[in-house]
């Protein structure tokens, strides 16, 4: 079947080719051509690629005016994830039909999946919205400024389109965007549209479900999808995000049995395979989510939220190495996303690839200077090369001016001086970092080891009796308190430390 499908395709695409010499037939030409257009764009939106892709090479490579052919070209390498090739052949078919609205919509979204923001507000800035007259157009157009974070705009063209459509293939973009605006009111009447969806539109419904989801509204996300699951129970994207959404309630035991029911319906899914590696981290099994999560990219190597979501499980199993090569791929992908430049950079730092780090790092700071997770990480970057101690410093100053409850910011400052003996500004940043997060067992450890250290063990005391209660396995902090407590003269609780400490040490490095 596949065979004839590609001949047919194949005869089509050389057909085309003779609207160029057979000027006798051009009505029926340009017929035939709409017909395998509409097949093409069929077999794209199906995610039939192997089967379109070669035909329509060959239609573009013999008809290299054709506007329509290259749009058509883009959108399967769109599908491909090939975005810099989607993108260079939107921008080609606006220089064969600048007035092609839909290929400046589509370019525009490239481009804001590449994270190149500000060409993509500049496309949709440009275009005339009086002249679509074209629903499905201006509905895509709407979606496009809804992703670009204009939804005064996307609400703008939602309300033009008639009712039918605003209440049905519209209303996830309009929950979305009443939920960024704050109109909390045209918000839950939104939900209250979808659960009525639940059984004669599930589609819909669904869509409305991943805008919740998103959103981080776990509980309204489940609600929903266990009225959809009621009513079609073998909907396997509709199990997969119930499951998501139980996972990040907490809910694992109903997750677990609709991951159930989602691999009896799709066993080799690689989002089932992505949900149930989300199941293992949350239970803190990096491990086996690592494993999964590797078998999910084996199949789909580009999605980028596969490869996302391994670089910070690689990062939590330790696993730095394959952290990074994740985040290489991400930025090859996609160079200007600024979130794929900093887990590239926090992933370089942990694998003690600090010149990396501090290349991404910066990128990142160029844009977005307030971002208190890129400014600790680059201050951490510094932190680890001696030679660049009072880089680190006034980079970790910059963190606490932009949030002074960055208690973490403050401990790597306490640390900066305590490596140096400079211990009146290390108790200063441990004792700000402690009042900032009294339960953080490193900075009261610490703490306590710098008033040891200036002979002040009453005040010691109770830090380090604190941090052992909240860190019990920390070898570090049984062996500053075996010092305490043999400074004070309690001998036998200072051996007892001692051993705590030394059991912990072995244990570490592989002894028994």
């Amino acid at each position: 079947m596949k065979i004839l499908q590609y001949n047919l395709f194949r005869f089509s695409a050389i057909f085309f080719c003779l609207i160029c010499v057979r000027a006798d037939l051009p009505a029926q030409m340009i017929a035939a051509k709409k017909e395998s257009f509409k097949q093409f764009e069929k077999y794209i939106e199906e995610g039939k690629l192997t089967e379109v892709e070669k035909p329509l090479f060959d239609y573009v490579v013999a008809n290299p005016k054709d506007a329509e052919g290259f749009f058509l070209l883009a959108k399967l390498r769109l599908r491909q994830t090939r975005l810099s090739e989607a993108r260079s052949l939107f921008k080609k078919t606006l220089t064969l039909d600048a007035n092609l609205t839909l290929a400046k919509i589509e370019l525009a979204s490239t481009d804001l999946e590449l994270g190149e923001a500000e060409e993509a507000q500049t496309l949709l800035n440009g275009i005339n919205e009086s002249e679509i007259k074209n629903d499905a157009v201006r509905l895509r157009l709407a979606t496009v400024y809804a992703d670009a974070g204009d939804c005064a705009n996307a609400l703008k063209n939602v309300e033009s389109l008639p009712l039918k459509i605003k209440n049905r293939e519209a209303l996830p973009l309009r929950g979305a965007c009443y939920l960024e605006l704050g109109d909390n009111d045209n918000f839950s009447s939104s939900i209250l549209i979808a659960n009525g969806l639940s059984k004669q539109d599930q589609a819909v419904a669904l869509k409305f479900a991943e805008v919740l989801s998103k959103r981080g509204l776990h509980k309204e996300t489940s609600e929903l999808l266990n009225t959809i699951v009621l009513y079609v129970p073998q909907n396997l994207e509709a199990l997969l995000l119930l499951a998501k959404s139980e996972i990040l309630l907490k809910d694992f035991p109903h997750a677990k049995i609709h991951l159930l029911q989602a691999e009896r319906i799709g066993p080799n899914s690689p989002e089932l395979l992505f949900i149930k590696s989300l199941l293992e981290s949350e239970q803190g099994n990096n491990a086996a989510a690592l494993q999964l999560l590797q078998k999910c990219l084996a199949l789909n190597p580009n999605t980028v939220r596969f490869l996302a979501q391994l670089v910070v499980v690689a990062m939590r199993a330790n696993q730095a190495g394959e952290a990074v090569r994740a985040a290489e791929h991400l930025l090859d992908l996609q160079p200007a996303n600024l979130e794929f430049l900093y887990l590239h950079g926090a992933a370089s730092l942990q694998n003690n690839n600090l010149q990396k780090a501090e290349v991404s790092l910066t990128k990142f700071l160029e844009s977005r200077p307030k971002d208190s997770r890129g400014c600790l990480a680059l201050g951490l970057a510094y932190a680890a090369q001696p030679a660049k101690l009072e880089e680190a410093r006034s980079q970790l100053r910059q963190c606490l001016a932009i949030d002074p409850n960055n208690y973490e910011a403050a401990y790597q400052m306490g640390l900066s001086y305590k490596t140096v003996g400079e211990s009146a500004k290390a108790l200063e940043y441990f004792e700000q970092t402690v009042k900032l997060s009294p339960g953080y067992a490193s900075a009261l450890r610490d703490l306590g080891a710098v008033y040891l250290q200036t002979g002040e063990e009453v005040k010691a005391r109770p830090y380090l009796e604190k941090a052992v209660l909240l860190g019990p396995d920390d070898a570090d902090t049984h062996f500053q308190l075996s010092r305490l407590y043999n400074l004070i003269g309690e001998r036998d609780l200072g051996k007892k430390h001692l051993e705590i400490f030394q059991k912990l040490k072995n244990r570490k490095n592989g002894g028994m």
